[in-house]
């Protein structure tokens, strides 16, 4: 083979290699370009997911911590309205024992309310 048809076949495979490129880039350069900003468009939508997801796990750290105050808070209360409950209850049984005289009502009456007020 001489030189010649040897630099004209690889000039014709160059040609054909480079025309075959720009066909295929004409054929499928759109759907290419659509692939693209779709990917792009769920990358983005992604990250906007994953920042909303920290937010979230964020608040919902905030709403245990608030639930553990809360039910902290509730049991504190419950304790100190059991103790003053105990303490009226062993005032009363106080007030009960003693003796009075004159309309046992109004002397209950103001029995309890002399040692229960403040």
């Amino acid at each position: 083979m001489s030189r010649f048809g040897l630099v004209l076949g690889l000039a014709g495979f160059l040609l054909g290699g480079f025309i075959g490129g720009w066909l295929t880039a004409r054929l499928y350069g759109s759907q290419l370009e659509s692939l693209r900003l779709e990917q792009a468009r769920c990358r983005d939508a992604g990250e906007a997911l994953e920042s909303k997801l920290v937010l979230q796990n964020a608040q919902v750290e905030a709403l245990e911590q608030s639930a553990r105050q809360r039910a902290d808070s509730a049991e504190r209360a419950l304790a100190l309205a059991r103790e003053q409950a105990r303490s009226h209850e062993v005032a009363a049984s106080r007030l009960l024992l003693e003796r009075s005289e004159g309309d046992e009502c109004v002397v209950v009456r103001q029995l309890i309310d002399r040692e229960l007020l403040p």
